[in-house]
């Protein structure tokens, strides 16, 4: 009886508005609850309400999850040609706190490239700026971005779309390859079919193979309040008018692992 009253009250404060300043709350509470944790990894480490935002569940989780986020985008990406140390021009597309960006932009920027990121939240954009190498903006929940057309080389976005209804999601795609030069690499994490037999809340990975994209907690949208679920089909269809699809790298059910896509800019 006790989840149904919660559902309800849920959609209630959806309704209303009031999901927004709840939603607020929970996360204060929760980056009280980090406590003092010291992790000396050699890196600017942000105030515990920004690790919080990108769900971080303590500081040694956004350290080590964030060396091991970039590690896989370091090596994915030169599998497909882009080389992060050979002087590329690299977007971190929902920096967030620079979870990813602390282990990349320094090594991004020494071998003559350039290192952007961008966020919707302007708190954690300013932060970075502040804190790390590279030029961090805030961006709206709609395109576009700052960076002009065909001036990047590679953009990768780590849950990302997993917070975006599908029309935000096929309007940020075309926002994507507009900034990447022709033969671009995007490398976008989404929660998959593989993914969703073991993390999907409530009946979204019985919903997800017949209806290729499938929002949950649909307020708030661009936060970790939502969360959406596609299926690898359905991600090379939206991905379609402007991106070849190179490679999707499935999610995993043993471990919070995203699938990720590997897109080719048209030419």
């Amino acid at each position: 009886m006790l989840k149904p009253l919660r559902r309800l009250a849920r959609r209630l404060m959806e309704r209303t508005g009031l999901i927004g300043p709840y939603y607020r709350w929970l996360e204060r509470r929760q980056a009280r609850a980090l406590g003092d944790e010291a992790v000396d990894d050699g890196r600017p480490m942000p105030p515990a309400e920004l690790v919080v935002l990108v769900s971080g569940p303590s500081r040694a989780w956004f350290s080590e999850r964030g060396r091991s986020d970039a590690a896989a985008f370091r090596a994915l990406a030169a599998r497909h040609g882009a080389d992060v140390d050979a002087g590329l021009d690299v977007l971190d597309f929902g920096c967030g706190a620079g979870r990813i960006a602390r282990w990349l932009a320094a090594d991004v920027i020494a071998a003559g490239g350039a290192f952007h990121g961008s966020d919707l939240n302007p708190r954690l954009a300013t932060w970075c700026a502040a804190n790390l190498p590279g030029t961090y903006r805030a961006n709206r929940l709609q395109p576009p971005l700052a960076n002009a057309a065909g001036s990047l080389d590679l953009v990768y976005a780590h849950s990302v779309l997993t917070h975006l209804t599908e029309a935000t999601a096929r309007a940020w795609l075309g926002e994507i390859a507009r900034v990447l030069r022709p033969g671009g690499l995007a490398l976008l994490t989404f929660h998959d079919e593989a993914y969703a037999t073991a993390w999907a809340p409530g009946d979204i990975a019985r919903r997800l193979p017949g209806e290729g994209y499938v929002v949950w907690n649909n307020a708030l949208e661009g936060s970790n309040y939502i969360s959406a679920w596609t299926t690898h089909a359905r991600l090379a269809e939206l991905s379609a008018p402007w991106f070849e699809v190179e490679e999707i790298v499935p999610g995993r059910n043993d471990e919070p692992a995203q699938a990720i896509a590997v897109l080719r800019a048209r030419t």
